[in-house]
């Protein structure tokens, strides 16, 4: 990076009114997190709908387009921020071994819970409220003690593995609005190198091995979520175990072949990596696309009910439309971006 870019970029980051809109932005979706949790504990048949029927539909497609975006304004990210932005952190470093450590924690914890969705998560609000509000105080006191992102939002958080996966190729590059100076919290910095894959964004062996799991799984971790139909009539331990059994089954399915496709291919294991990711990418909107347009299901779960306005066969043209962006996105795309300009370094003190 030359002089003139560094320059221009901390331009970006001090421009006043850039940042008063990103803070304006922050604590709007701050509110509607907290909106959110509060429906979540107090109306939980309306907090579901706005959890997973409008709020999750879209992550997907935010992280392709702009990863830094949701870095930037995701309400939990703001929540662990405070005890930085407020100079009440400690700050301690976490060091490579630990950080590898967490992110092996945080696959395996997407891994545990996104299978819950089917028997609990997505009908028992006030569970979900309770779980969202518990992890909220964790990587608020995580981040009492440690460096700026390096227990949470780079760490533990599970849909960080997910963020770095779908983030490979990503359009539009912002100013960092949660970091003030760069401190190394986390080497490299997710947020600020360019084409940080999950394979990239690791530097330890312990942490590298979780990485290429998780990159081989996910394809067929998600198609194995959406493939679960739960009888009303199964009992709630079967159905957990049917749960789990269809996404890992279909994850070990895709991890087997990108196993070897990885030792066939080693040497363009980046463009493997992105492969996977319009797989899993894909495979999400193939399934979730009907619902969100009200084209299947209950059109109370639709985020925008066009059931009335277009043909039944549309779906088909949309789903090859969003596989084709996606593919273009992440594939035949060339050149990399970072997720956000790096902030100015730390003064050393």
């Amino acid at each position: 990076m030359n002089i003139s870019t560094e320059k221009t970029q901390e331009t970006q980051q001090k421009t006043p009114t850039a940042k008063s809109i990103w803070i304006v932005i922050q604590i709007a979706v701050f509110a509607v997190g907290v909106f959110i949790l509060a429906m979540l504990l107090l109306q939980p048949k309306l907090g579901l709908i706005l959890l997973w029927d409008t709020l999750i539909p879209i992550a997907p497609l935010l992280l392709i387009i702009a990863p830094g975006v949701w870095r930037n304004i995701c309400p939990l990210a703001t929540f662990s921020m405070l005890p930085h932005q407020f100079n009440i952190s400690q700050r301690k470093p976490l060091s490579v071994e630990w950080q590898a450590y967490f992110f092996m924690i945080a696959v395996l914890l997407l891994f545990l819970i996104v299978p819950l969705r089917h028997t609990v998560l997505d009908k028992y609000g006030v569970v979900t409220g309770i779980i969202l509000l518990v992890v909220a105080i964790i990587s608020f006191c995580l981040a009492l003690i440690f460096d700026w992102k390096a227990t949470w939002c780079s760490g533990l958080c599970p849909v960080y593995p997910v963020e770095l996966l779908y983030g490979a190729r990503p359009v539009l590059t912002v100013p960092n609005m949660q970091c003030r100076t760069c401190t190394n919290c986390v080497v490299p910095c997710r947020d600020s190198k360019k084409g940080c894959t999950p394979l990239e964004a690791v530097r330890h062996k312990n942490s590298r091995w979780a990485a290429l799991v998780f990159i081989g799984c996910f394809p067929g971790f998600v198609f194995g979520w959406f493939s679960v139909s739960l009888s009303p009539s199964i009992s709630f331990r079967m159905a957990v175990f049917e749960s789990y059994l269809w996404s890992y089954a279909a994850a070990t399915v895709t991890f087997i072949i990108f196993s070897i496709l990885y030792k066939l291919f080693s040497n363009q294991s980046n463009l493997l990596v992105r492969l996977y990711a319009t797989i899993a990418i894909s495979i999400y909107y193939w399934f979730k696309l009907p619902d969100i347009l009200g084209l299947s299901g209950s059109s109370s779960h639709a985020l925008l009910n066009v059931s009335n306005v277009v043909p039944d066969w549309s779906i088909w043209l949309l789903r090859l439309t969003f596989i084709t962006l996606f593919s273009y996105l992440l594939l035949a795309r060339s050149g990399t971006k970072a997720w956000t300009t790096p902030p100015r370094p730390a003064k050393n003190p």
